[in-house]
């Protein structure tokens, strides 16, 4: 069967999302399926799910923000950070009240470094870190930039905590929880997780995996540009769109002014109340050239 485009799914807890995008796969005889950022087994919620041609810009929403409802447990630590890890220590619990809770919460806010968990599938000289960890090994795991956009208290009892979360791609709320525990002076992992937002995408549009094998037909799809609305757009004229389409860097000298944050952008044309996109691009300033030609759109509509 030939699609091309998004599905977005609500995935249920208790599978992987390897595990759910094979079933989606042999149900509806799809050649090519893809997600815009992996949900871990006992988490559910929005898994942007990317079928034929949309697989070829998965990587452009990992960076995307995201959004989540997580509920923690006091008093205890896990080696994966989340319930299906072995207990690693129990410790009385400090209390915390709910004005205290708000306060740590808010002082997480913003730009930080985080060190990715051993028990993830980051690669580190070509092997995925849970490799190491299976085996005992010891690995030096580099931290990195994470931005958290807002954190606020849902609710708290004496042993529980419950938060939602907006956070840039490629942030684990599982060290996040962790940390949260360390600087009320507690320990403590996750038990539930929900992701609720992705980019542009919400929970509240998905279908979940039950109804979905239930369908005889795979449901209309977004369209596969759908999921890039969060990258800043530079908007070029029809000379600039050729000499894009042709592959010459020289161009972006031009479009500069535009031009200002490191990282994906898309190149756009704009015709009266319509965006068409002509090509994802990368801003790499410390590097020249300083931009690059990621993957290009057809543009035969706007050269013409």
């Amino acid at each position: 069967m030939k699609s091309d485009g998004i599905l977005l799914l609500d995935k249920p807890s208790g599978l992987s999302s390897a595990n759910a995008l094979n079933q989606i796969k042999k149900k509806f005889k799809l050649d090519k399926i893809g997600h815009g950022g992996t949900l871990d087994p006992f988490a559910s919620g929005l898994l942007v799910v990317m079928i034929g041609e949309a697989t070829k810009v998965a990587r452009f929403l990992l960076e995307g923000e995201k959004s989540y409802i997580a509920k923690m447990k006091l008093g205890s630590n896990t080696t994966t950070g989340d319930p299906e890890g072995e207990l690693v220590e129990r410790k009385e619990i400090t209390p915390i009240e709910s004005i205290e809770w708000k306060s740590i919460l808010s002082s997480f806010l913003g730009k930080s470094k985080q060190t990715p968990p051993i028990y993830s599938a980051i690669k580190i000289k070509g092997k995925p870190l849970y490799e190491y960890a299976r085996k005992g090994i010891s690995v030096e795991i580099p931290s990195r930039e994470i931005y958290l956009t807002s954190l606020s208290l849902i609710s708290n009892q004496t042993d529980e905590l419950e938060f939602s979360v907006t956070c840039s791609g490629g942030t684990y709320i599982r060290v996040l929880a962790e940390d949260i525990a360390k600087k009320s002076k507690n320990l403590g992992h996750l038990i539930e997780l929900r992701r609720t937002t992705s980019s542009n995408f919400s929970i509240e549009n998905a279908i979940s995996l039950a109804s979905l094998l239930d369908l005889e037909e795979i449901p209309q799809l977004y369209p596969m540009l759908s999921m890039l609305q969060h990258l800043p757009k530079v908007f070029c004229n029809k000379a600039q769109v050729k000499k894009i389409t042709q592959g010459n860097l020289a161009i972006f000298e031009e479009l500069k002014e535009q031009i200002i944050q490191p990282g994906y952008f898309i190149c756009a044309y704009k015709e009266e109340d319509k965006i068409l996109p002509v090509a994802i691009c990368n801003h790499h300033p410390m590097l020249l050239p300083f931009c690059s030609i990621e993957r290009v759109f057809d543009a035969r509509e706007i050269e013409t």
